[in-house]
């Protein structure tokens, strides 16, 4: 009667009942059905119970890969695993120069997999380099990206991987190491004066 796909149910749309924020409601063929998202853990999902309500086109919908795979449901026609595009030469030099990226910052171009949770037919293989950031612009610097259309992806604290399509880093790509590091004192007015005129004397 169901169809199942590497232990995930097949199913033709996932639809959100703001009446049942518990559940989901799901159609296979032209038939609708309910799920409870705590029995969804349990792969093969079995138990589902007929909905007999009228579904209002207003709802929420499922349009992402990850909300099917949550619920352990699988689209008819399979995940989709969206891609952006790669970062440019020129788009790479403006992130160097905003997050101040050295040449240990940047890595060497590798093969990143991108989609591999929804399993290897759907996973996509695609030339990455990570940069190393401060932890509290990882997101923002990844959101950014997006925003243009870029693949990119906070993998780890204060790491970002990044699309290319341009052979990944060259040599003096970033900034010259300085060896500065960020630290913290408390100190006055008068002693912040003092240490930022004795800085520039050093730095000269």
């Amino acid at each position: 009667m169901f169809e199942y796909k590497n232990n995930l149910l097949i199913v033709d749309e996932l639809i959100y009942d703001p009446a049942y924020p518990t559940d989901v409601v799901i159609r296979i063929d032209g038939e609708y059905y309910m799920i409870n998202t705590a029995e969804a853990r349990n792969r093969p999902i079995k138990n589902l119970r007929p909905y007999k309500k009228s579904v209002n086109e207003s709802w929420e919908r499922g349009a992402h890969d990850w909300q099917f795979l949550i619920n352990g449901l699988i689209p008819r026609d399979g995940f989709k695993v969206p891609l952006g595009r790669p970062i440019t030469v020129e788009e790479f030099r403006e992130v160097v120069e905003k997050y101040g990226l050295t040449d240990a910052e940047i890595s060497k171009e590798f093969e990143d997999i991108i989609g591999s949770v929804y399993g290897d037919e759907y996973a996509k293989r695609i030339k990455s380099i990570q940069v190393k950031v401060s932890n509290d612009k990882a997101i923002p610097l990844e959101e950014e990206l997006k925003a243009k259309g870029i693949q990119a992806g906070s993998v780890s604290p204060g790491r970002v991987n990044i699309r290319t399509g341009w052979g990944g880093r060259r040599e003096g790509a970033g900034r010259p190491a300085t060896g500065r590091k960020k630290r913290n004192f408390y100190i006055t007015d008068e002693e912040y004066q003092k240490l930022m005129e004795y800085l520039e004397t050093l730095r000269k």
